[in-house]
């Protein structure tokens, strides 16, 4: 049976883990973050179907946290 993994998750969880190693102030771009992303494990084959995927999935990851302030449109910075 083939899992099914929603990019919106996979993407929240990636910035979840990976925040913990940032310092307040530190400052990333969209794609910086889904470059990270792409080569991490929580990155799966199937999202590679998807059209806008991850950079749309990345910038409410951000969001949904609420540890990430959007300085510029496609940059964010930690609190």
């Amino acid at each position: 049976m083939k899992e099914k993994y929603s990019l919106n998750e996979q993407t929240y969880q990636f910035i979840l883990e990976n925040e913990k190693d940032v310092e307040a102030g530190k400052t990333f771009t969209i794609q910086e973050m889904v470059d990270r992303f792409t080569s991490s494990s929580f990155y799966k084959k199937q999202f590679n179907t998807y059209v806008k995927a991850p950079n749309s999935s990345m910038g409410y990851a951000f969001k949904r946290t609420g540890n990430w302030l959007m300085v510029d449109r496609g940059t964010f910075r930690k609190k």
